[in-house]
């Protein structure tokens, strides 16, 4: 049995060999304690994260002038920003007074019933006005706000001269309105009131309650009459009438014949009352004629009273 105390260091150890006999052991041999090695990169990157000392801040002068040199770019910049403005805010001032792009010619072209003075007025321009200073917007707004006027185009050419270019409204119908008369196009929109010294004889229209979904078989009708698909000219109408029973009333004034379209599938109702006006014709018959009725795939013929 042997008894052993001490550390890894050093220490004293105590050994059995006989009975009931002891003997005192050799001191051990103390183990050398592991240091730093220097040399080593290893140990020397560690020692010298360890036991080196902080530096001291510098400024760089070579950061400082590139900071002032970016400050001075800066306003040399802006500087030239305000003088380029400033330029072309005089320049702009001198285009717009100098007698060079004087007002002195206004081409207007597309008008038949509205008179070129009238839309000179309506646009508020006058010789001698600066081209430049005259905006193209405001004057094309200022022409379509005429209830004849249905689109307007305004170009500047230079030096002096401005076209107008104007789209009238046509009006195709007349039509009692709020205790008025009016005109109105082809789609049954209002246009302006009657005038006794612009009067345009037109076939009247009236349009029943809740028959205004169908205003725009005006406009077929009318193109249909334009192509000479339908047994009248539009010249020879007295009035149209848009009715939940018959459909279009079509009162013609020569012959004094009413005809009736029904509106649903009246294309095909208009074709039978071809071939029925037509067979009436070859026989002479249409001045005993007084309504002719085309409806639901049927043709009726009333002679007049």
């Amino acid at each position: 049995m042997s008894v052993r105390v001490g550390g890894i260091s050093g220490g004293i150890a105590i050994s059995k060999k006989r009975k009931n006999a002891y003997s005192v052991a050799a001191p051990v041999k103390p183990s050398p304690t592991r240091g730093w090695r220097l040399g080593g990169n290893r140990n020397r990157a560690l020692a010298a994260a360890r036991f080196s000392q902080p530096r001291a801040s510098r400024v760089s002068f070579s950061s400082v002038g590139g900071f002032l040199a970016k400050v001075m770019t800066m306003g040399f910049a802006a500087v030239v920003i305000v003088a380029v403005s400033v330029g072309l805010l005089a320049g702009y001032r001198w285009l717009t007074t100098v007698n060079y792009f004087d007002l002195t010619n206004v081409d207007i072209a597309g008008v038949s019933r509205l008179s070129q003075d009238h839309v000179r007025a309506l646009a508020e321009i006058a010789p001698g006005d600066n081209l430049l200073s005259l905006d193209m917007e405001q004057i094309r707004t200022a022409l379509v706000r005429d209830p004849w006027i249905e689109s307007a185009t305004v170009k500047r050419v230079l030096p002096g001269s401005l076209s107008i270019q104007v789209v009238e409204r046509v009006p195709a119908y007349l039509v009692h309105h709020q205790g008025g008369l009016y005109y109105c196009d082809e789609s049954g929109r209002l246009i302006d009131r009657v005038e006794a010294g612009t009067f345009v004889s037109l076939p009247q229209i009236e349009v029943e309650a809740g028959m205004e979904k169908r205003l725009a078989l005006l406009a077929e009708l009318k193109r249909i009459v334009g192509e000479h698909r339908a047994p009248f000219r539009f010249n020879q109408v007295g009035w149209i009438r848009l009715s939940w029973g018959r459909g279009f009333e079509v009162q013609l004034m020569d012959s004094d014949i009413l005809m009736c379209i029904g509106s649903e599938n009246w294309m095909q109702n208009l074709h039978r009352l071809n071939l029925v006006w037509a067979d009436l014709k070859r026989r002479g018959e249409l001045d005993k004629v007084g309504v002719i009725t085309a409806q639901d795939d049927k043709v009726w013929v009333e002679k007049k009273s």
